[in-house]
């Protein structure tokens, strides 16, 4: 494969945490190989960071990535959800020290499908295709309690944690500068959950090289060395260090807005009241044999509860005779069971499972089951707006709704639509640049380089754009095909996004800044 050694494909086959058993390196049955990662646009507003994809075209001459393949050496091991990584060799070096033992990875995830594809006149190769963290997470839906005064770094901690991706070396988390006074999830996918506090927080949530969840909030570009320096220059200069190959202006009409909505809503806990009953009773109350569990669901808000209802504050653990009551008959007048049935429960913000298990040697009949607790109600919600007239005049009326419940208070989301107001009522530069890996000293570039990131792009010769600015690195995509490895970044513009907010003592206030918040 083209660059073979600076870059290595390993396959965890045997799922056993590591890349050192045989057959793990694939690298010399690669015919071609593509990955990405980063925003579907390059816009801190508009652009979502997605799943990374890869895909990856192996020579399978001998039938050992077919999975059907019972003689294969890989057979049983062909399954989806392994873990693949492409990684940098330690035969160069153009990155830093120390090094990672196992190689240090430029894209890491878990495979989705595996197809191989015989051919009896030509070579028979597979096909294999992979997303990265964020494609796994959201085969996951959320199911939080509720809590109160959550910065947005622990409510992202939170959404990981329910879904088990836990371990502290897998995430890197800012703590946030916005407090959610009131937070909850409550059934939704994972990548929604975690856009939901990103638009909050007006940050970032995206997948690291190595597979970690990391969630840059709005001052990191602000604040973090390789975010506030630039870190390369790409040219178009004859000669230059690093040359790229072309260069575009992404239309910039898509990402003018000049009419901006958020909303906030407030919340009341009224006193604990019952908030859910078991609705089969008298003849129709349920049985459990001698030995059974069954589960019911208390669910608030349902269909007898207010208009206003939004989730629970605090549910009460079921008390006996209170809550729930057994008898050995089921209309209530025979035997009371109520000391034999033993209660555990496991409490959301919208749902309490009740586990109900008989302890007794005969049959009994829950006849009453109920749950309480203290809900939260929703006060009025508040909608907010910032509008440029000027911009609508030029560009239409242009309107972006922020989707998220979490606003703090109207005050915030309203300094949250004047903020982006001021950034996307005028055309935002967006510039995808491709060039050559193995051009210049471009190959140490795109080993050391990371979403978020500064770079200087120059395009004031042959590209003849006139551009000398300053950009982030919004996605990366890299194509490595025999005798070449290209690379594509999408770029937004340093001048604008979050990197334009005032600090108290940087910047000139009303020149290239506006006041953050």
């Amino acid at each position: 494969m083209a660059v073979a050694d600076d870059i290595k494909v390993l396959v965890d086959w045997n799922n056993d945490g590591d890349y050192l058993d045989a057959n793990d390196d694939v690298t010399g049955d690669a015919l071609s190989l593509s990955w990405e990662r980063g925003r579907d646009y390059a816009s801190a507003l508009l652009g979502e960071s997605i799943a990374g994809r890869l895909s990856l075209v192996l020579l399978n001459s001998t039938g050992l990535y077919s999975p059907s393949n019972s003689s294969g050496a890989l057979y049983g091991n062909l399954k989806p959800g392994r873990t693949i990584r492409v990684a940098v060799t330690s035969g160069t070096f153009p990155y830093t020290f120390p090094f990672v033992f196992d190689d240090a990875p430029q894209w890491e995830g878990q495979i989705e499908r595996i197809v191989p594809s015989p051919s009896a006149a030509a070579v028979n190769t597979c096909k294999v295709e992979a997303f990265g963290v964020l494609g796994y997470l959201n085969q996951f839906q959320v199911q939080l309690a509720s809590q109160t005064n959550r910065a947005t770094g622990a409510a992202i901690g939170d959404i990981l944690d329910d879904v088990g991706w836990t371990a502290s070396d897998d995430r890197s988390l800012d703590t946030g500068q916005t407090t959610i006074p009131r937070f909850w999830i409550s059934g939704a996918k994972t990548i929604d959950a975690l856009r939901s506090v990103e638009e909050a927080e007006a940050g970032f949530v995206r997948e690291g090289k190595d597979s970690k969840i990391i969630f840059e909030d709005r001052y990191y570009r602000l604040t973090t060395t390789t975010s506030t320096t630039s870190q390369a220059t790409f040219s178009d200069a004859s000669g230059a260090t690093n040359p790229y190959m072309a260069i575009e202006e992404v239309d910039p009409l898509a990402a003018v807005l000049n009419h901006i909505e958020a909303s906030a809503t407030t919340y009341a806990t009224p006193a604990v009241a019952v908030l859910w009953t078991l609705p089969e009773s008298g003849a129709a109350s349920p049985k459990l044999a001698p030995g059974q569990t069954k589960i019911y669901e208390a669910q608030y808000p349902n269909t007898s509860s207010g208009n206003n209802a939004s989730e629970v504050d605090t549910w009460t653990t079921p008390a006996s005779t209170t809550d729930y009551t057994a008898n050995t008959a089921a209309d209530g007048t025979g035997t009371d069971r109520t000391a034999s049935v033993s209660v555990s429960v496991t409490k959301k913000a919208e749902r309490m499972a009740i586990s109900l298990q008989n302890t007794h040697p005969d049959d009994i009949y829950i006849t009453k089951l109920q749950a309480r607790g203290q809900a939260a109600e929703t006060n009025t919600k508040v909608i907010v707006r910032a509008i440029d007239t000027t911009s609508q005049t030029v560009f239409g009326d242009r309107k972006y709704e922020s989707k998220t419940p979490f606003h703090p208070s109207a005050e915030l989301a309203q300094d949250w639509c004047d903020y982006h107001l001021s950034v996307y009522s005028d055309p935002v530069q967006i510039i995808g640049m491709t060039f050559d890996a193995d051009s210049g000293s471009n190959l140490t570039q795109v080993l050391n380089r990371e979403i978020s990131e500064r770079i200087t792009l120059v395009a004031t010769g042959d590209a003849g754009l006139g551009i000398s600015a300053d950009f982030f690195i919004e996605s990366v995509q890299h194509t490595i095909v025999p005798g070449n490895h290209t690379v594509r970044w999408e770029l937004s513009p340093a001048s604008t996004g979050y990197s334009k907010f005032w600090l108290l003592g940087t910047g000139v206030l009303g020149t290239s800044t506006v006041p953050a918040y």
